[in-house]
């Protein structure tokens, strides 16, 4: 790995200020061509045939003003022509850098993702302000791609060589979600299991990511006996058991992670999953609707229930579908995964 800062030494520098007597380069266009420091910088960069040392150190201010004064087609063109004749120079990670974010700021997505692909493969790795150029672009690879097996590609080189200057938990989270999107079930699952090692870090967007894994996680690894087929049939199931007062029956068809909680809690709040003996509140007096509530969806579906408790008469048994595509037989299927206490917010 070439490191590059501070980047121009003090012979590099006494150099550089030898030769600013050189003349100007038609090349610069109109914007920046009254800026006698670019035009002798420019100079440099062309005369600096056999020192890749001298040429980035010429060029790094020449890319910063360019990129100041909106010159992001010029600067592209120029740097591509630097890496066509110097085409084993070791800063080329530096200029397809800047070359890829030029054209990301045209809207040029794809292509400014090939620069990186191209830098990644062809180049070194270089530290510029104590950053890996190798890091960022894969990174941006990772977020950016549309395809998801590139994307795990860039992760795991990610937490190979990078672990500790990424963050590890998130990294996986997102690898786990590429997996996902591939198919490969359990990889998706040892990345989650992965990802678990480290319960500081924050999904963005995703509040409750630990316990969503976990609870996916056990889900997974649970012999899934309570899942039904189909809706009608579960419900019909759990208001029978209601009826009869039959205490194991409402038991089996109670979901593993089963919760209990208020319509203001979320299921990552640990006391929604406290272990509770729903056959103990069984009465004749339960009462529930025939008809599930309007609210529900081809997702959801929830049913009022009353009579349980005179501390809070009101329970909304509720009903979703099963996500699991690591098994077509179960992914699909309907269960009973909890209740929500009193009317709803």
């Amino acid at each position: 790995m070439t490191r590059c800062g501070p980047l121009c030494p003090v012979f590099i520098m006494s150099t550089l200020l030898f030769m600013m007597s050189c003349g100007s380069d038609n090349k610069i266009p109109p914007s920046l061509s009254h800026d006698d420091v670019m035009i002798e910088l420019m100079e440099i960069a062309h005369r600096s045939v056999s020192d890749p040392a001298m040429r980035f150190a010429a060029l790094e201010p020449v890319i910063a003003r360019s990129r100041n004064a909106g010159e992001t087609d010029w600067l592209g063109a120029l740097l591509g022509e630097i890496l066509a004749t110097h085409p084993n120079d070791p800063y080329g990670t530096y200029y397809l850098m800047a070359m890829a974010e030029g054209v990301r700021e045209s809207g040029s997505e794809e292509l400014a993702l090939d620069y990186l692909r191209r830098l990644l493969k062809n180049y070194p790795d270089l530290e510029i302000r104590d950053q890996s150029l190798h890091l960022l672009a894969m990174g941006e690879i990772a977020n950016k791609t549309t395809d998801p097996r590139e994307a795990i590609a860039m992760r795991l080189e990610m937490q190979r060589h990078y672990s500790d200057r990424i963050d590890p938990g998130r990294n996986l989270f997102a690898l786990a979600g590429e997996y996902r999107k591939t198919g490969e079930w359990e990889a998706m699952y040892q990345a989650y299991e992965n990802y678990l090692k480290y319960p500081d870090t924050k999904i963005p967007g995703v509040l409750d990511a630990e316990s969503r894994v976990r609870s996916d996680l056990s889900f997974h690894k649970s012999n899934k006996s309570w899942t039904m087929e189909n809706l009608d049939d579960l419900v019909a199931t759990v208001k029978y058991a209601i009826r009869t007062q039959d205490a194991g029956l409402l038991t089996r068809y109670q979901a593993d992670n089963f919760f209990l909680m208020n319509w203001s809690q979320e299921t990552s709040d640990s006391f929604t999953h406290i272990p509770m003996t729903l056959g103990s509140f069984l009465k004749s007096s339960i009462r529930y609707r025939s008809d599930l509530e309007s609210f529900s969806n081809d997702r959801e579906a929830f049913l009022w229930t009353a009579g349980w408790s005179w501390k809070i008469p009101t329970w909304y048994l509720y009903f979703r579908r099963i996500d699991y595509p690591a098994n077509p037989e179960i992914n699909g299927r309907w269960e009973w995964a909890g209740i929500y206490f009193g009317e709803r917010l």
